[in-house]
Formats: structure tokens, sequence, C-alpha cells
């Protein structure tokens, strides 16, 4: 209880005072519009519609091995263990994340696409195994992570998910088994909303209600849901249309959510343009950031293997919702810049931490940037390995990114593995077409600017703080030419591209007084 009173003195302490009763009231759970609304089942279930798209996109079916799961081997975040379904749902050796991913479910779809493309009945056998192992050996009554807010959210869509696909497939007394299974997840999370988390979160337990409604013909709780999911959309979503907790993995998340949403609601004859509208928006950021780069950009906490691609995305809503994206090189909302010139494209943060009142996110990366050439990472932040882990602290801080601080002090003030206290503040002093000027100031009140450019024959840098001793730091993939005023220390540091996946790259430190000065020529 003295934690969460500590946590809504910090969601005060860090709002703006109009959205003290608002947001705290939805964290305590008065959010009037939401209280007392029961899930009604409809005389009929209604499918919601397929999206091949999402579900089959070849990157993310490369994550699972469709022989290995017929062979009761599961593999989430680098990590295989083998699976006999009947047993308990936890391995308490793993880490909470991979407990978690169990109960996702994700893993149905390459089994489900194997089914389709071969006839072979063996694969959906093995799906219909994996679900009565889950119903079997997850009672409600027993609790744990299958009745999580968060793995009940995203299992109910890839049920469902599994459900367009296969439903008129699937054997009559298995399809009623599995109906009332999930009917009985949809009660429970529509009275177990994760308001003390909100952010992504909450999101997720919003669409799947809305989903769930959709599917059980719920006519009385649907246009509830609609409207909290409708507010939560923009609230989450920034007027640059960059998800506000300011992570390039977690947007993609997000959008994947608010196209299944818009889809399904196109498919039962009643179009949102709201959500149609921040959709789009969605996409520009997603493909502005991403577009022909040969990974998501690792900003605050974000990895490549868990989102779908940005190629499927786009797919789906062009597809079903004929949505087009723009490139746009600013996000002044977000923070976000990006320069090309020719083979480089580099990606900026000049933007805040995260939400106020949301920061589990947020790395100590303002003023950070990575650099790509054909695509292809030269100059990386460190990216996240994991959420449980030793390394945790480390892959949050200053150090693990293309950014500088003062005499070791971090930008923000880490606080255990989804928290931060004090934080950093950065602004934006001059916008050029080649680059940008801002300045950062830590959670201490030491002040630092960087000048960044890109331009044709090299990357110039210069981080300025009168008197102080600066640490600038740069992550590279491959050696690379530096010129500096500075002392360069070179070394070896952590990088995670995707989560579970731990690699060595080359760290430079450029120490200094005053101000550091870094070239990078670009061949």
């Amino acid at each position: 209880m003295l934690e969460k009173i500590g946590l809504y003195a910090w969601t005060i302490r860090y709002m703006k005072p109009e959205q003290v009763f608002w947001r705290v009231g939805k964290r305590l759970g008065l959010k009037c519009a939401l209280k007392g609304s029961r899930p009604v089942r409809g005389t009929a279930p209604r499918q919601v519609v397929a999206l091949p798209e999402l579900d089959f996109d070849p990157v993310f079916l490369q994550r699972f091995d469709a022989e290995a799961l017929m062979a009761d081997r599961v593999t989430f975040l680098h990590e295989t263990e083998a699976f006999a379904w009947d047993e308990p749902w936890k391995r308490p050796e793993r880490a909470a994340l991979w407990n978690f991913n169990l109960h996702y479910f994700e893993f149905l779809h390459p089994l489900v696409r194997r089914y389709l493309e071969t006839g072979d009945e063996k694969f959906l056998r093995k799906t219909e195994q994996t679900i009565r192992g889950w119903m079997q050996q997850n009672p409600q009554s027993g609790g744990g992570d299958g009745w999580a807010a968060y793995t009940l959210s995203l299992r109910l869509t890839n049920w469902l998910a599994f459900y367009a696909s296969l439903g008129n497939r699937l054997d009559e007394a298995f399809r009623k088994d599995m109906e009332e299974s999930m009917y009985a997840q949809y009660v429970y999370l529509s009275g177990h909303l994760e308001k003390d988390i909100l952010g992504n979160h909450y999101f997720e337990n919003l669409k799947a209600l809305v989903l769930c409604a959709l599917f059980f013909g719920d006519a009385d709780a649907l246009p509830v849901y609609l409207a909290a999911f409708r507010a939560e959309c923009r609230e989450e979503i920034l007027p640059d249309g960059m998800h506000f907790e300011r992570s390039p993995m977690y947007h993609k998340i997000v959008l994947e959510g608010l196209l299944r949403v818009a889809v399904s609601l196109r498919a039962a004859n009643m179009p949102d343009a709201e959500l149609e509208r921040l959709a789009g928006k969605m996409l520009t950021a997603a493909c502005s950031m991403e577009q022909g780069l040969a990974r998501t950009p690792l900003f605050n906490d974000s990895g490549d293997n868990v989102a779908k691609s940005l190629n499927a995305l786009r797919r789906c809503a062009g597809q079903h919702l004929h949505l087009v994206p723009e490139y746009r090189a600013s996000f002044p909302d977000s923070g976000f810049y990006i320069f090309t010139n020719h083979a480089w494209k580099l990606i900026v943060d000049a933007g805040a931490a995260g939400p106020d009142y949301i920061p589990g996110h947020a790395h100590c990366d303002a003023m950070s940037f990575e650099l790509y050439r054909n695509g292809q990472p030269v100059l990386v932040n460190c990216g996240t390995y994991a959420y449980q882990c030793a390394e945790r602290h480390w892959f949050r801080s200053t150090e693990a990114h293309n950014t500088v601080q003062i005499a070791g002090t971090e930008q923000s003030e880490i606080w255990s593995v989804f928290r931060l206290a004090r934080r950093s503040k950065t602004q934006v002093l001059e916008l050029r077409e080649n680059g940008l000027r801002m300045e950062m100031t830590d959670y201490k009140g030491n002040r630092i600017q960087r000048d960044i450019r890109l331009e044709a024959d090299a990357l110039y840098i210069q981080d300025h703080a009168p008197g102080k001793q600066l640490q600038s730091r740069l992550h590279s993939i491959n050696d690379i030419n530096i010129e500096s005023n500075a002392t360069l220390l070179r070394g070896e540091a952590m990088y995670a591209p995707e989560y579970g996946l731990r690699q060595t790259i080359q760290q430079i430190t450029a120490v200094g007084d005053g101000t550091v000065k870094l070239t990078i020529p670009l061949k």
C-alpha cells in the first residue's frame, strides 16, 4: 500500500494540474465509464476478421520453429525449453518475461500457417493440444501468470486470430470449450484492468475487451469499451503520431492493436474514422523512422524480436484501411528528428524520457542518436537485453547510449526495473536541414548543449558545458575513424539488438573539459 501511495505521489509531482484528477482517479479505479460494466454474451458470436498480413508476417514467424513446436520445444527470447502442454505452465528458473511469453500463444500462428499450407492435420491437432493444455493447467482459481491482465489481453487477441483463421475447421466440442474459456477470460479481464500501470498495458486490456465484445456480440458493453479505447488512444498517441512511451518497438505493438480494432470495426459495419486517422498518423511515424532500416531503432526499451515487422503493419494498413504513409523528418512532440544524406540516415532523440507518469520503458538516452548506412546500423544505442536481469540497470544507463554526461552523472535517476525518479529535460534550440542544436538538463541540474549535424563528408558532434568534465560516448558495430579534441578511450560494451540476445561491440568514450568535439568521417 505504501508503494502505491508513493507512486501516486510521483504521478502528481510530474503532471500538469489539470491532469491530476483524471489520471489519479483512473489509477484508483474511479473512472465511472467502466465501473460496473459487465460483459454479456450475445446469442451468436461474431467472428473477428482474420489478418494474415499480421499473423503470418514472415519476419514474425521466423521467431518460432514449427517442427520444434511439434516436438514440444518452445523458444522465447532466444531461450529454448522442452515443454509438455499438460504440465504446469511455468518455468521458475526462467525470467518473468519468458513465462509471460509462454501464455501469449503467439506460437499458434506458425502452426496454423503450416496447416493451411500443407493440409496436414497434425499441425491443427497440435494447436488444439496446446489450447486444451492451457485450459486444463490454468484454472481461474489458481491465478498465476496466465491470469495476469496483460497475458490475458494478448492471449485473447491471439486466440481470436486463431479462431478467425480456423473456426470452421475446428472440432465442434473443442470449439465450444474454447469459446467458454475465452468468455470466462473476457469476464475476468473486464474486472482486472491495469489501471495501476496504464500505458501500453491498459491499451492492450481495452483492445482485448473491444475485440471480445465484437466476438461475443456484447452490444451493451461494446460502446463503453470502445469509448474508453478511443480515449486511451488519444492520450497515448502524440500529435506527431508517435506513441507516448517513445519506444519504436512499443509504437509498432500499439499500432498493431489499433489496426486490429479498426479493421474489426469495419468488418462489423462500424467503421471508426477517429481510430483510422490515428492509425494513419502512427503508420507515418513508424515508416518515417524505420523505412529502409535493417532493424528497429533502439531508443528506450526496444528490440527486434517482439513487434510485428514494419512491412507487415504497412501491408495490413493498406489492404484493409487504405492507409498510405507520408514521409516526415520532424516529430517535435516526441522529440525524434531524422536526417538523411545519400546512403546515410541519422535519427536523433531530443525528447522527454517518456510520459510523466509512466517511466517504465524509459532509458537515459536524451540527445542520443543512431546512424545507419544503406539501412545497416553503424553507431547504435545498446538496446534492451531483458527486464528481469542483473544487466537491466546498465542497459538503461547513460553509458549505454550515444550521448553525453557530466562526470559520470546519470541523465535521469534510475530506480529499480521499471522506475525513473528525477528526470532529465531536453529542448531543441535550433533545428536545421542537416542537424540540430539542443540542450539537456540532467536530474542534478547540470546543463549540456549538443550540436549534431550530418554533412556529406562527416557526422559532426559538439558537446558543450563550461567548466564541466564531459564524457561523450559512441557505440560502433564495426571499426570507425574518429577525430576529436578530447581524450579517446576505447573499450567494449554489451549490445542487445533483440531481447535475450547479447553481443559485444566497441565503445568509444571521449573525455574532455568544457567542450568535446567529435568528427566521424563518412565513407
